[in-house]
């Protein structure tokens, strides 16, 4: 058990156990006086220290029958003694057994705190009866001894019980209120949901992977605990917002590492044929948002290689993007007067979306990105190179719709960026308001009528993603952070430099 139930039990125990003994003395007291067998409550009655409860309208037969059994062994004072102790102490023995003190839990590998556990008033308080649910739970014929036994100690029971009754209640509402109000501090501070860079699954929360490599469910203030989880093998994990950025997190679908850093995730998906320059684009966003959100003092920090510094450095001479599944790109924000914020790109290769057979999907980020930014290449599309926009628009909805469960008529709220690159090496080069045009004037016209009707929330950008002026190459990515969470592009304003 960990301290709070440690402490919680020792009080709750404790009390009862003291009171129990003091009247457990007083009865061996009268015994020893040669007075009749009888059981003595611990209480100043009358200028006594004792009430003989068998002077007690409605327990005076319960007595009078432990009594008799009591005299059925014969009138030997030591006898009497004996039994008399022997009952007590089978009643405090039946308080540690496993079914009165255990706080396992069957589905998460942490204890549970004592008084929130499932069914947690019937065990505390028929802790004095534990002989019968412990034997019960190995072996149900093996109840059958606590049973015959019962005699001996349901008296010293009932009484622990009825003692134990004001503290446990008096515990659990303590523990009901600190768990509660931490967990209301809690709901003011952490973040939505996390997302899985490895399996692109989204979820609520993840996992964390304990130092002994117990796989833990998210700690939070619940009825495991609302300072800290203790796993089954006594170590102790913080529960509590800010102190769990050091938590080893896991997916709670691949169980892969991941860093999540209680972050607010917000999911973009990169979308274009081979050579649209989609890597690029996205380096040259991650350029600029760094060097704004550090002149306003938001610490930027890459959590994965492909957006880091030197990826940066190198937007210019990008390698191609290899095909297949690939991890997803994390950004990490963090600043004093903000909870973090977790920017997710999803880049994948053009090849994905050429039009081809028995296509595996693992696009799982669709159900859940917060944008789309499709990238087209405005030369390309000129001299008739490569998939057109029309192509790969038909070939990513087809993905898009059959990860959604939508059918193609479905319009998406989500906001779609359409972003004409190279825009530094296309001459006369294009302005934002004149994309939407050059598409149409390029043979396009069904392309646009097509997005437009499935996306309700379309919009136009020219970008150069070349050089050192790359400022509107983050201007898409920053529009539909604007969409999504209008504090933090308030806080960073990549728009406004």
């Amino acid at each position: 058990m960990n301290g709070t139930n440690k402490t919680t039990v020792g009080v709750v125990f404790g009390i009862a156990l003291a009171y129990a003994a003091l009247s457990l003395v007083l009865t061996i007291m009268e015994i020893l006086d040669g007075g009749p067998v009888s059981i003595y409550l611990f209480a100043p009655h009358g200028g006594e220290l004792g009430i003989d409860l068998s002077q007690v309208a409605g327990i005076d037969r319960i007595v009078e029958l432990y009594a008799g059994f009591v005299a059925l062994f014969g009138d030997d004072k030591m006898i009497s003694l004996v039994i008399v102790l022997l009952g007590f102490v089978m009643s405090a023995v039946g308080m540690m057994t496993p079914w009165s003190m255990s706080v396992r839990s069957d589905t998460n590998p942490a204890e549970y705190l004592w008084v929130k556990r499932p069914g947690s008033v019937v065990r505390g308080l028929g802790a004095p009866w534990g002989l019968i649910g412990t034997c019960w739970d190995k072996s149900k014929p093996l109840a059958i001894v606590p049973i015959v036994l019962l005699p001996f100690y349901a008296v010293w029971s009932v009484m622990i019980t009825v003692f134990m009754l004001l503290p446990f209640l008096v515990m659990k509402a303590v523990i009901g209120s600190k768990v509660r109000s931490a967990a209301r501090r809690e709901q003011n501070s952490g973040a939505g949901s996390a997302v899985c860079p490895k399996c692109k699954r989204n979820f609520s929360s993840p996992k964390v992977r304990c130092k002994c490599g117990l796989i833990l469910d998210y700690p939070v203030p619940n009825e495991y605990g609302y300072k800290v989880h203790t796993c089954e093998n006594g170590h102790d994990i913080p529960c509590t917002h800010g102190m769990r950025r050091e938590l080893v997190t896991v997916c709670p679908f691949c169980e892969q590492e991941i860093e999540t850093r209680e972050a607010v995730p917000i999911s973009i998906a990169l979308v274009g044929a081979q050579g649209a320059g989609k890597t690029t684009l996205m380096l040259a966003a991650v350029g600029t948002i760094s060097q704004v959100a550090r002149t306003r003092d938001v610490a930027v920090d890459a959590a994965t290689s492909g957006v880091d510094r030197n990826a940066v450095a190198a937007k210019d001479v990008v390698a191609r993007t290899a095909s297949g599944e690939l991890d997803s790109e994390c950004l990490f924000l963090r600043s004093r007067d903000m909870s973090d914020r977790e920017l997710i790109f999803n880049d994948i290769s053009g090849t994905e979306f050429e039009p081809k057979e028995g296509k595996t999907l693992f696009q799982e980020y669709y159900r859940y990105s917060d944008g789309i930014v499709f990238a087209f290449d405005p030369i390309a599309l000129e001299n008739g190179r490569g998939s057109s926009p029309m192509d790969v628009f038909e070939s990513f909805h087809s993905t898009f719709n059959q990860i959604n469960g939508v059918g193609p008529g479905a319009v998406s709220r989500i906001p779609f960026a359409v972003v004409a690159t190279h825009n530094d090496v296309l001459s006369p080069s294009l302005a934002s308001s004149d994309v939407r045009k050059f598409l149409m004037d390029n043979g396009q016209g069904g392309f646009v009528r097509v997005l437009e009707s499935v996306f309700s929330d379309v919009r136009y950008f020219a970008a150069t993603s070349t050089g050192d002026d790359c400022k509107s190459a983050a201007v898409p990515f920053w529009w539909i952070v604007g969409k999504t969470d209008q504090e933090l592009a308030s806080k960073v304003p990549v728009l406004s430099v």
